[in-house]
């Protein structure tokens, strides 16, 4: 595949992406301009603020602060194990040219990292190397 090719990609989603945006804008004027839903989503906005004191002081109690201190901590391994499974896949993908292990398919994907210059030392695994 050429980099013209994937350069004219890029520059259509940069182009789409815009669109959205400014048809975003446009609803959202609309919407300001509507009196019946300025008021309803002051209330709704108020109503919120109060559910969130409500939480707030129920998961603020001892034993609710312990679980949300494990799931955080339960949270932070799974991201750290999905990051290392991923980097074993990529590697299993590359030196035994497959695309299945253990009957399962990985599906690897590739994705465009906004400033590459500072990815430039990463390697594979997604860490930093020599």
């Amino acid at each position: 595949m050429e980099l013209d090719t994937i350069r004219k990609r890029i520059e259509q989603l940069a182009k789409l992406k815009e669109e959205i945006k400014i048809q975003k804008e446009l609803l959202k004027g609309e919407l300001e301009n509507e009196e019946e839903y300025l008021k309803v989503a002051e209330e709704a906005k108020a109503a919120n603020q109060k559910k969130k004191i409500i939480r707030d002081e129920i998961l603020g109690r001892g034993p609710n602060q312990e679980t949300l201190a494990k799931i955080k901590d339960d949270n932070e391994e799974i991201s750290t194990l999905k990051e290392i499974l991923s980097a074993e896949l990529v590697q299993i993908f590359h030196e035994n040219n497959t695309d299945e292990i253990a009957g399962q398919k990985i599906k690897v994907i590739g994705t465009l990292v906004p400033n590459a210059k500072q990815y430039d030392k990463k390697n594979f695994s997604g860490s930093y190397g020599e």
